[in-house]
C-alpha cells in the first residue's frame, strides 16, 4: 500500500472517530424524560447541554457515549472534568456545567 493510501485511511479512521458518541439530536421525549428527575427542563437546555458537552468533553479525549455511565458515575465525573477544563484555562461556569451534567444523565437513560 502507498504512503497516500494510507494517509486516507487513517485520516477517514479518525475523521469517523470524531462523529463515533454524537447520537441524533435530543427529542421532545428525551426532555420529558429529563423533566421527571430535572422539574423544568426543556428541550432548549437538552440542546445546549448536548452541544456543551460535544464542543468541551471531547477536546482531550473522545467522546463517551451518554450511555456509557451511571447517573452516579457522571455526576462524579462532570464536576471532575469541568475542575480539569477550568484548570487548563477555559472556563465553564456553574450553569454550563450543570447543562452538561442534566445531558448525559437524562441521555444515560434513552
Amino acid at each position: 500500500m502507498n504512503a497516500r493510501k494510507l494517509v486516507v485511511i487513517v485520516a477517514s479512521v479518525a475523521f469517523a472517530g470524531c462523529f463515533a458518541a454524537k447520537k441524533a439530536l435530543p427529542t421532545q421525549a428525551d426532555a420529558d424524560r429529563g423533566a421527571a428527575k430535572f422539574p423544568g427542563y426543556t428541550l432548549a437546555e437538552l440542546n445546549q447541554g448536548r452541544g456543551l458537552y460535544e464542543s468541551n468533553c471531547g477536546k482531550c479525549h473522545g467522546l463517551k457515549k451518554t450511555t456509557s455511565e451511571s447517573e452516579a458515575e457522571w455526576r462524579r465525573i462532570v464536576p471532575a472534568m469541568v475542575a480539569k477544563i477550568n484548570k487548563n484555562g477555559k472556563v465553564l461556569d456553574d450553569h454550563s456545567q450543570d447543562l452538561i451534567l442534566r445531558y448525559v444523565v437524562t441521555m444515560s437513560k434513552r
